[in-house]
């Protein structure tokens, strides 16, 4: 997973600097500079809360950060769904249509599960 990538293109299309959501987010400005350019690594609440943020759900955001790789086990029709999601998402697409047919505020806590995952497996990989 590749969350410096994906923090800088979510920060971009929000258009906000790094001092905004760091405050937005609670911590320093440097934090967020160091976590953009791979210096230092999110913590797991961490990333929820610059996904929050940011206006991004966390499933999408995790897809964001994907690596080829890094779903490659993963169920190819949940793959294509969040696929779809971000896109509308990047897009500008409406909020509605970022959460799909449910109508409801978060992902199914199935892909809230593999997100998590998918963000801890990559921390033990990494440490």
């Amino acid at each position: 997973m590749n969350y410096s990538k994906a923090i800088r293109i979510a920060r971009a299309l929000a258009d906000i600097p790094q001092r905004e959501l760091a405050k937005r987010v609670s911590i320093d400005a440097s934090l967020v500079s160091m976590l953009e350019s791979g210096k230092r690594k999110p913590s797991l609440d961490t990333l929820e809360k610059i996904a929050a943020a940011l206006g991004i759900p966390f499933h999408l955001f995790t897809l964001l950060a994907s690596e080829p790789g890094d779903v490659s086990g993963a169920d190819p029709e949940s793959v294509q769904r969040l696929g779809a999601g971000l896109g509308r998402l990047l897009l500008g697409g409406e909020e509605d249509d970022v959460r799909g047919s449910r109508g409801g505020r978060k992902a199914p806590d199935s892909e809230r599960k593999s997100a998590r995952r998918y963000a801890q497996d990559s921390k033990r990989k990494a440490g």
